[in-house]
């Protein structure tokens, strides 16, 4: 039995060919995930920590607009604490350099953005686990049906007939055999492949986004943040305290300047009026006051 004989018999041509089209297959999808983590880590790359405060917005849009990301981008926001003067420095695009970005992140990065989020969920991960399963069980299939033929195909009704059949029979045991060893070898291959490509591909850049989201957002403990806010409130509280005693004597103050400002003047020119016209009335005995007012 010779090597091209073996290579040409059907059985073994069908799992030849599954096995390259599992591998086709593996070979899509992992380079589909590369092309859009790549994408994503090298835009987190060229993002500094400094800038994220007026280019949040830009971030968003982007994590948003890639499919990959999008859905644990959504999940990954809620666990950001944005402070109140982030609102002030991204109005303002020339923001100085110097100012420090406090967007805080609660829980870790690796939670939202992980092999489940970013790969497993894209692709028909299930499936392809399956396939060295699939690969295996075409083996022994194949073998018994390829067994099941060759007996229906033994005649031993005559005598010359009966070394033609074991030979015949031998041979197509052989086949059956070979259907296994190729099965389970095919199976061993694409484990080791497919594992080399997605260690190269997909493991690389999704650890790598997990390491950029971590150098632009500071992590900060439930605990820390708590006591932040204490210490927060316990600021608010005295401001409002001497804002509320300061209240009195500055509108007091506003008064007072209110009424030397523009109420005394406003009164003295009343009265310098009044005087003139005390004056224009007196110097003329006759004639009606009114008339001389209009």
């Amino acid at each position: 039995m010779t090597l091209l004989t073996i290579l040409t018999e059907p059985a073994i041509l069908i799992i030849t060919a599954v096995f390259l089209f599992f591998i086709m297959t593996v070979f899509r999808n992992y380079t589909k995930v590369e092309t859009n983590l790549k994408s994503v880590y090298e835009f987190l790359k060229s993002l500094n920590k400094k800038e994220l405060s007026y280019r949040f917005q830009e971030l968003d849009k982007y994590m948003n607009s890639n499919s990959f990301t999008s859905t644990a981008w959504e999940d990954f926001k809620k666990a950001l604490i944005f402070p109140e003067k982030l609102f002030v420095a991204s109005q303002s695009v020339k923001s100085s350099g110097d100012f420090n970005a406090e967007i805080y992140l609660t829980i870790d990065a690796s939670y939202f953005f992980n092999e489940e989020t970013l790969v497993y969920s894209k692709i028909n991960h299930k499936f392809i686990q399956t396939m060295p399963t699939l690969l295996t069980g075409l083996g022994p299939f194949f073998t018994f049906l390829k067994m099941a033929i060759a007996f229906t195909q033994v005649n031993f009704s005559l005598d010359e007939n009966v070394g033609n059949s074991l030979n015949a029979l031998i041979a197509n045991i052989q086949i059956a055999a070979l259907c296994s060893v190729f099965a389970v070898g095919f199976s061993l291959l694409f484990m080791f492949v497919e594992k080399i490509v997605y260690n190269k591909t997909c493991k690389k850049y999704y650890l790598a986004i997990q390491k950029e989201l971590i150098r632009l957002f500071d992590v900060v403990t439930s605990e820390k943040f708590l006591i932040d806010l204490v210490k927060e409130s316990k600021i608010q509280n005295i401001t409002n305290e001497k804002l509320l005693k300061a209240l009195p004597s500055d509108f007091a103050k506003a008064v007072v300047k209110s009424l030397n400002e523009t109420t005394v003047p406003y009164l003295e020119n009343i009265l310098y009026s009044l005087n003139k016209l005390n004056e224009t009335t007196s110097n003329n005995s006759g004639g009606d006051i009114v008339d001389k007012l209009f």
